[in-house]
């Protein structure tokens, strides 16, 4: 009985003496620190009842001291959705440089006799994007100066076709992943090395003065090789719908639904099916403008033989827009053409060839060389849209610190979306302390949402996070809530 009672002193002495260990601990710092009455909001608004059957990953980091404020699921791998442009722009800025240029090549075939080019005008693309109003005044602005260049050069009627060189890329021209449910929209526009007006057409849609006039319908590009076909009923009164669809395999383009006299100006852009030619087409439309005669057709140079084009003469070298203005764009666009095109673009320029599996290869080599294991991570496309990516918050946190601390930093931070200002986040935060001080990329397809970047604290420090959800059953609203007011608290933290 004595050896016993002495076992269970021995027990209470131990404890007790952890305690008063524990204790004096506690007491050489404030009994609950400012810091984790913030950390303590934070876990509250992550664990909102009603986000009780979705899977909150967060992740936050003060890049100055190094200090993890806040993690939860931090190492589990989430889908990014266009988080995942992260990786694609952060590596393609890495390795090609904020001063890299497409390039596209305008070649000949044939010689020049008497004004006429004896032979086919055929263009080599590498990817770029750029030909666009994002970058224009016009999308077709870039083709008009070619033709004055070839005009310049004594040409006046090419006798050949209008060939599109896609051949420096492979001819996947979809994500792995992406459903068919949703081909025929812009933000699913199809990959390829030649790119006009981002593979797309941007439609306005006018409704009339009255019943008794017409729907006016412009498209943002005029082309044969796309056709709009009106089934749009005008009603007097009423809420507009308008209902847009692409057949599969086609350019043909049908609005449907219902406009009301003196309504307000619709749109929808519609994703063009085959790009290479869609491009061309426009070519070739664009030098007839121009007053360049064309005998021959549009065509891919896959319909010809190699050797016709052995021989073949550089007329123009282009270059795009700098990577640095590009990567600006496509990050607060969340366009998703653009980083698809930052894989291939690696692929070709680092590879050899523009390809999804050899773009990821480079990018799998920069990501180990930030401390990002091959195989701890899933990167299925380069803009998020399919439901194959699988990332974790802290590798993307991972990502963005790397940035922070490297050369092109600056670059990388103005391409952020900033909230309250612009791009993605342009209408989120607003009359908050995080307005104009949020830098982040945004991230939705469904069920999913993301947002990873960087806020300032009233203190001046530089805080990176990453927040993702998956299995969300609610809509943006509610997940830009909890999200919005942790970024909140954070910019209003001074200790």
């Amino acid at each position: 009985m004595k050896k016993l009672d002495m076992g269970i002193l021995l027990i209470l002495l131990m404890v007790l003496g952890s305690c008063g260990a524990f204790s004096e601990s506690y007491l050489e710092r404030p009994a609950f620190s400012k810091k984790d009455k913030l950390i303590e909001a934070i876990h509250a608004e992550f664990s909102r009842p009603e986000f009780e059957h979705a899977l909150w990953g967060a992740i936050i980091e003060d890049l100055g001291s190094g200090e993890i404020w806040y993690e939860r699921n931090a190492d589990k791998v989430f889908m990014p959705a266009s988080n995942n442009k992260i990786i694609s722009a952060a590596t393609a800025l890495l390795n090609l440089g904020p001063d890299y240029r497409f390039k596209t090549i305008v070649l000949c075939n044939g010689e020049i006799q008497d004004s006429v080019l004896k032979g086919d005008l055929i263009v080599r693309g590498t990817g770029d994007p750029t030909l666009y109003e994002k970058f224009y005044s016009h999308s077709e602005a870039q083709f008009e100066l070619w033709a004055d260049s070839l005009k310049s050069l004594g040409i006046k009627e090419i006798a050949g076709n209008i060939i599109g060189d896609d051949n420096l890329w492979d001819d996947q021209s979809l994500g792995k992943g992406w459903a068919h449910d949703y081909l025929h929209i812009w933000y699913a526009a199809e990959i390829g090395p030649l790119q006009f007006n981002e593979n797309y057409v941007d439609i306005y849609i006018y409704p009339p003065d009255s019943l008794s006039d017409s729907i006016r319908i412009e498209p943002n590009v005029k082309s044969s090789y796309f056709t709009i076909i009106n089934e749009l009923v005008i009603q007097d009164t009423g809420k507009q719908e308008l209902k847009v669809r692409r057949a599969r395999g086609t350019n043909d383009i049908y609005l449907q639904g219902k406009v009301t006299k003196n309504g307000s100006r619709l749109s929808y852009s519609p994703s063009i099916t085959n790009p290479t030619l869609f491009y061309v087409t426009a070519l070739r439309e664009a030098l007839k403008r121009k007053g360049i005669s064309v005998l021959g057709n549009a065509r891919d140079i896959d319909e010809f033989p190699p050797q016709l084009f052995a021989m073949s003469d550089t007329l123009i070298l282009h270059h795009s827009a700098p990577l640095s203005e590009i990567i600006k764009v496509m990050m607060k666009r969340s366009q998703n053409l653009y980083a698809e095109t930052m894989v291939y673009i690696q692929g070709l320029e680092l590879k050899g060839f523009g390809a999804f599996d050899s773009g990821r290869m480079v990018i799998e080599e920069s990501l180990e060389s930030m401390g990002i294991p091959k195989g701890t991570y899933i990167l299925a496309d380069g803009s998020g849209l399919t439901r194959y990516n699988y990332v974790t918050p802290r590798q993307l946190l991972t990502i963005n610190k790397y940035m922070s601390q490297h050369e092109y930093w600056d670059i990388w931070y103005e391409a952020q979306s900033i909230a309250g200002v612009d791009g993605t986040l342009r209408n989120r935060m607003k009359g908050t302390a995080a307005a104009g001080n949020v830098r982040a990329k945004t991230g939705t397809i469904s069920n999913v949402r993301g947002l990873s970047g960087y806020v300032h604290s009233a203190d001046g420090r530089l805080l990176a996070f990453s927040f993702l959800v998956n299995g969300n059953l609610l809509g943006s609203k509610e997940t830009e809530k909890i999200t919005d007011r942790v970024l909140e608290m954070l910019a209003e933290y001074s200790g």
